[in-house]
């Protein structure tokens, strides 16, 4: 999970385009662009598997969406916390992703918006299909809760970074987030 920021839609720099297409990699990269600048930097892009945009930095979803699959590549939509599930629902079916923020997006560290939850059931009531990544605020209480609702997948970073040993909280956090997903998957049996 690579992040572009400009500057332009949140008030933060990340990986440049240039950075992003020098990585090789045996795993699959994803690309989460937060910037208004979406065709320039889908259409930059070489060498990645995902590309997902936020719903909040276009108005022509639709748009990018297919410039992202022209690529052939997945493509995903990002929301914010405070975006409305009813604005991005006809959305849902063309892309490949939904990536919930559980944090105000652009900077890393920041305490897990308790709301996420509830908008992750939300968007299972009218989408179950959908692949459900969360990103930002992930601990094992955060990644336990979020998967047991529904999430398929979170984006970790500070607090592995952060942690006296990283190995280990990479261990931890897989263990919740599989016992998060069998809680999930016995209950909708």
């Amino acid at each position: 999970h690579l992040d572009i920021m400009d500057n332009t839609f949140v008030q933060s720099r990340a990986f440049s385009v240039e950075e992003i297409n020098n990585i090789i990699s045996e795993k699959p990269k994803h690309v989460h662009i937060m910037s208004k600048n979406l065709e320039t930097y889908v259409n930059d892009l070489k060498n990645v598997n995902s590309i997902s945009f936020h719903y909040e930095a276009t108005i022509d979803h639709e748009k990018i969406i297919k410039i992202i699959k022209a690529k052939n590549v997945s493509a995903g939509l990002v929301i914010k916390s405070e975006t409305n599930i009813a604005q991005i629902e006809k959305i849902l079916p063309n892309v490949d992703r939904l990536v919930v923020m559980a944090v105000p997006p652009g900077y890393s560290g920041q305490k897990f918006i308790e709301s996420t939850t509830d908008k992750i059931q939300q968007i299972r009531k009218i989408n179950n299909d959908i692949f459900i990544a969360v990103d930002g605020g992930m601990n094992e209480k955060t990644m336990y809760e979020v998967t047991s609702v529904g999430a398929n997948s979170c984006v970790v970073c500070s607090v592995i970074i952060k942690s006296s040993d990283p190995v280990k909280k990479i261990f931890d956090l897989k263990k919740k987030c599989i016992e998060g997903k069998h809680y999930y998957l016995k209950k909708i049996k």
